[in-house]
């Protein structure tokens, strides 16, 4: 009887440690890093879409040879109660590197941001185009969102449309970010940036800040040198306060959404409220999103007599500034005649180049 007892326990322990055995060896095999694998270091990027299941992400996996059984990976996610907090994403992966390795990596995707830069300058179109070619989003949402009045005053943005309000500046985003993310980023930080304006008592008793940004979008596109932000803005607050037109022809160029080449004389004459040629005051909103240099200039421009400016044409991007009509026309003739002169001399010495 003990002969018998003893062999009993004796196979009962050569059982054990068989099964003991069987499982340490499906651990290391099917859990455990693949050490022949991973030693070769091949990097496997793998893109989890919203909506697989575990088991879908655990034969994926297996296919791909960064585990060796989706059946090993699968149960391993349910046995550590992590099935199901996979995030979508993308991820990097180690051929071979187990289930327990790539289990811990499904939890964690990698960042993938986008980068969206944003020219000061730019009319919601034109932003939006920009926002479509760089990150894939849908334009005409953009534009949708950004003339949606009920969105505008979700927002906390007293305005009927949200041109102007779209800060320029180099902003991140995750991969598939909406037109909805993009514009709710771009109005932030468009806040935060106007948070620390510093206003002139003059300017802060006469205008509240859409009527600023209104203005500064006009000195953006006037000025091209920073350094004559302050004085542009100067003179078109001398000309609000005289009630004259600003005359200002970007302002004709956003009616006809026509950014470049001449004017025509039935296009400065339009009826447009925007066309500070005829009237004088304010267009109804801004022409385009200026940049903090711009808006700052508008709250707080440059002490000046000036009332006029004219581009010198001289490729240097300045403006000549002048305080009388008279003045400016003079001005603008010897400008005009020097411009004349500048092209008849660069087109002699180009037909001299060619003999």
């Amino acid at each position: 009887m003990k002969k018998f007892i003893m062999m009993f326990i004796t196979v009962f322990l050569l059982l054990a440690l068989c099964l003991v055995g069987a499982v340490v060896w499906s651990f290391n095999h099917y859990l455990m890093p693949d050490k022949a694998e991973v030693a070769k270091r091949a990097l496997v990027p793998v893109t989890i879409e919203r909506g697989m299941g575990p088991r879908h992400v655990s034969d994926t996996l297996a296919a791909l040879g960064i585990v060796r059984s989706g059946k090993a990976l699968y149960y391993w996610l349910r046995y550590a109660d992590i099935s199901d907090k996979i995030q979508a994403g993308r991820f990097t992966f180690i051929k071979g590197e187990g289930a327990i390795n790539a289990a811990d990596k499904l939890l964690k995707a990698e960042v993938v941001e986008q980068t969206l830069l944003i020219q000061e300058g730019f009319t919601i179109e034109q932003t939006a185009s920009k926002a479509a070619s760089q990150m894939d989003i849908d334009s005409a949402e953009f534009v949708r969102l950004c003339l949606d009045t009920a969105f505008i005053a979700a927002l906390g943005i007293k305005a009927s449309s949200l041109e102007g309000y779209l800060f320029p500046d180099t902003y991140r985003f995750p991969e598939n970010s909406n037109a909805e993310a993009v514009v709710r980023k771009m109005t932030a930080r468009f806040k935060e940036a106007c948070a620390g304006l510093q206003w002139s008592k003059s300017v802060k008793s006469s205008y509240d800040l859409h009527q600023v940004i209104t203005l500064a979008s006009i000195v953006e596109k006037e000025a091209t040198l920073p350094s004559e932000r302050g004085r542009i803005a100067g003179v078109f607050h001398n000309r609000l306060r005289k009630g004259w037109p600003l005359g200002a022809d970007p302002t004709v160029r956003y009616i006809y959404r026509k950014f470049s080449g001449p004017l025509l004389v039935s296009e400065l004459n339009s009826p447009s409220p925007y066309n500070t040629r005829r009237f004088t005051g304010l267009p109804p909103g801004p022409i385009c999103s200026p940049g903090l240099g711009a808006i700052q200039a508008s709250a707080k421009p440059d002490s000046t007599a000036d009332m006029f400016f004219v581009a010198m044409w001289d490729g240097s991007g300045a403006h000549d500034f002048s305080v009388t009509n008279e003045e400016h026309d003079r001005k603008k003739l010897k400008i005009r005649k020097e411009n004349e002169n500048r092209v008849k001399s660069e087109s002699g010495k180009a037909k001299k180049g060619t003999n």
